[in-house]
């Protein structure tokens, strides 16, 4: 039997819509994100590269059924892996796939899979849109399949989530005994000249997960024993009239009995950007401050910056252009000494958003 891939899907989808099987209005789009990256990783004992890459390719399927339910799909067109779950039947190709209802009363229900609502203005960004990223968002979780309930307020959007959780609980047989949650808040203030945006956020893990010792650039350890991971974050983005936009953010991620003798790691991450938003073109610096922590005390600090610009040759145009150098200081007190290092990176390519149906 022939594989059904997303490029059929779309292709179905697109022709079932031209001869008008579909009421409504639909969207299919393509996302992606190619060009050269230089990486100097200031190493002794690994050369540095470079090379032309597509590192974000995504298809998306959207649409109204009538207007109070919606559906969105999204396809990742780069995951190597079609295997579903074995608890929610999902495959890593469907990166996103869920319907909405909303309500007269500015109620949401929406039934799915979808990104676990984590809050902060970095973890607001899509990935086409980041070159560096903060330890507290590389130990982010995956999206997942659950319930989002949102209550729209005065330009307030309140947000709470319960989605599955420690799925890799029991083993080999894949059972689940534990749900994640998440509430958080999306405010507009002062006109919009002012976003805060906070969550509280649960993920159980069950003994021998992997813990996110990722995000300190490592290979994930087994986890020691059950425990919750903790994440707390914080941001505010400041639109001033001069097309100048701040932002920041503060985010803390505990993870209980994540490693040996059953201690707690946690991660913290700090970062701010300042950007200029013209109408072809965007220059910007963000900058990061990461620190881990192993049972209270520090394993792992990194300062790291991005600066670039993005430019349009026409406002309207498909295509995006960019230009970032990015740098960093990592130390390392693992060892029981300092061990600092600092690599570099330079990427020069483009960001394009195709529509196939609109």
């Amino acid at each position: 039997m022939k594989k059904l891939t997303v490029a059929m899907i779309a292709t179905m989808i697109a022709s079932m819509t031209a001869a008008g099987a579909f009421a409504g209005d639909h969207t299919i789009n393509i996302v992606g994100r190619t060009g050269w990256k230089w990486n100097d990783k200031d190493s002794r004992t690994e050369a540095n590269s470079s090379s032309f890459d597509i590192d974000y390719l995504r298809t998306s399927f959207a649409g109204a059924i009538n207007p109070t339910v919606k559906y969105f799909v999204t396809g990742d067109l780069l995951e190597t892996s079609s295997t579903k779950d074995n608890v929610d039947n999902t495959s890593a190709f469907i990166d996103e796939a869920f319907i909405t209802k909303t309500f007269a009363s500015g109620t949401g229900v929406t039934v799915g899979k979808k990104t676990v609502f984590i809050g902060g203005r970095d973890f607001d960004y899509s990935d086409s849109d980041r070159y560096t990223t903060s330890y507290f968002y590389d130990a982010t979780p995956d999206n997942q399949v659950g319930l989002t309930l949102t209550q729209e307020w005065e330009g307030q959007t309140f947000v709470a989530q319960y989605f599955n959780g420690n799925k890799n609980n029991g083993g080999t047989t894949n059972q689940q005994s534990k749900y994640g949650y998440s509430f958080g808040w999306y405010g507009e203030l002062f006109g919009g000249w002012v976003k805060p945006i906070a969550a509280y956020t649960i993920i159980p893990e069950a003994a021998g997960a992997d813990t996110s010792l990722k995000a300190a650039g490592a290979t994930p350890d087994i986890r020691a024993g059950k425990g919750n991971d903790e994440f707390i974050a914080a941001g505010l983005q400041l639109n001033t009239p001069h097309n100048v936009v701040l932002e920041g953010d503060y985010t803390i991620l505990t993870e209980k009995k994540a490693v040996a003798g059953d201690k707690d790691l946690k991660t913290k991450s700090i970062v701010g950007v300042i950007r200029y938003t013209a109408e072809r073109f965007s220059p910007f610096v963000k900058v990061f401050s990461d620190e881990r922590k192993n049972d209270g005390t520090k394993s792992n600090k990194r300062f790291a910056y991005d600066a670039g610009v993005e430019f349009k040759e026409k406002s309207e145009d498909a295509i995006r252009y960019h230009v970032v150098y990015s740098g960093s200081t990592v130390k390392d007190y693992t060892t029981g000494s300092e061990v600092k290092n600092s690599p570099k990176q330079i990427y020069v390519g483009l960001k394009f958003d195709a529509s196939i149906l609109k």
